[in-house]
C-alpha cells in the first residue's frame, strides 16, 4: 500500500476527485494550446530568418516570464495529479470513478501559410484559447480550493491556499 500525501475524507473523494480531474485537463489543455502555438510561431520566425540567438533584452526577458508562469501551472498541475490519485485512493468502498481522469481537447487549426491574415489568426486563436482554458481550470479549482479548505489535512488545506491564489490571479478579485 502506498503512503498517501492528501488525505482526503472519503465523503469528499468523488467530488474531489472530479474536480481535480477538471483542473488539470483545462491545465493540460492550456499547456498544449500554448507550446501548439509557440511551436507556430517559432516555425514563423525562423521562416523569417530570426532565431532566438538574435533575441534581444526585452524578448528573452518575457520568455523567462513566461517560462516562470508556466512552471508555477506545471508545479499546481503535478499537486492536482496527486491529490486525484489519493483522491481515488480512498474513495468509499464501491465507488469507483469511471470517467479518464485528464481528458485531451483537440488542437486548433493554425494556417500552414505565413502571412498578415495567419498572424492575427494565429494571435487571436492563442489568446482566446489560452483565456478559455484557465478559465475552465478555476471553474473546477474554484470549488475545489474551497472543499479543501475544510479538510482536517493540513496538505489538503495548504493546497486549497495556492489553488485559491491561482484562481484569483486568473479571475481577479471577482
Amino acid at each position: 500500500m502506498s503512503v498517501l500525501r492528501f488525505h482526503v475524507p472519503p465523503e469528499h473523494a468523488l467530488l474531489t476527485l472530479a474536480d481535480a480531474s477538471g483542473g488539470l485537463s483545462a491545465l493540460f489543455a492550456f499547456d498544449a494550446h500554448m507550446a501548439h502555438h509557440v511551436a507556430w510561431l517559432d516555425e514563423a520566425a525562423e521562416a523569417l530568418g530570426h532565431d532566438r540567438r538574435g533575441e534581444d533584452g526585452d524578448v528573452k526577458d518575457a520568455r523567462a516570464l513566461a517560462n516562470a508562469q508556466t512552471e508555477t501551472i506545471r508545479a499546481l498541475r503535478t499537486e492536482l495529479a496527486e491529490l486525484a490519485a489519493d483522491a481515488e485512493a480512498q474513495l468509499p468502498e464501491g465507488v469507483t470513478y469511471d470517467v479518464p481522469i485528464v481528458t485531451e481537447e483537440k488542437l486548433p487549426y493554425l494556417p500552414d501559410t505565413l502571412g498578415p491574415r495567419e498572424l492575427v489568426h494565429v494571435e487571436k486563436s492563442f489568446k482566446s484559447g489560452l483565456a478559455a482554458h484557465l478559465l475552465a481550470a478555476t471553474a473546477s479549482l474554484g470549488p475545489l480550493s474551497e472543499r479543501l479548505a475544510g479538510f482536517e489535512d493540513e496538505d489538503c488545506r495548504q493546497l486549497g491556499e495556492r489553488i485559491a491564489a491561482f484562481v484569483v490571479a486568473v479571475r481577479g478579485d471577482a
